[in-house]
């Protein structure tokens, strides 16, 4: 189910497994497959398979890889998330509104700010917790 597909001309410059928080009303965590390009930002949203996918984990990964989301790279804002009493989670949220969170906030920053600085670009910070991506 998998739709993810390089355009013509994008440079991929890191393609990983990251924790995220994905459900509707009550949110499971999730293995799933980021990847940062020098145009967007992909995750892989298990849609209706979530709750499934946190207790049958191993099996349903082999067979279900989920519906690649974009976020577009100027559009993103990094800022630390909430999910009930869970603070450490990082929000990327887009100008339309859409929003993931990703687990362990101190390392997802990191990880952000190394992969775009390998490749010229860079984390800019906006606020007290928040960046915008530049260059």
């Amino acid at each position: 189910m998998s739709d993810f597909e390089i355009y013509p001309g994008e440079r991929v410059f890191a393609d990983t497994k990251k924790y995220t928080l994905q459900g509707n009303k009550v949110k499971f965590p999730v293995r799933c497959r980021c990847v940062i390009t020098d145009q967007r930002f992909v995750y892989f949203d298990m849609g209706k398979m979530t709750p499934f996918h946190f207790q049958f984990g191993f099996l349903l990964r082999l067979l279900i890889k989920g519906k690649a989301v974009s976020f577009p790279l100027h559009t993103i804002k990094l800022s630390r998330g909430k999910y009930a009493k869970n603070k450490r989670t990082v929000s990327v949220k887009d100008d339309d509104g859409r929003e993931i969170l990703l687990d362990n906030f101190d390392k997802t920053i990191q990880w952000f700010q190394g992969v775009l600085q390998q490749n010229g670009m860079s984390l800019n910070q906006t606020g007290e917790e928040e960046w915008r991506i530049t260059g």
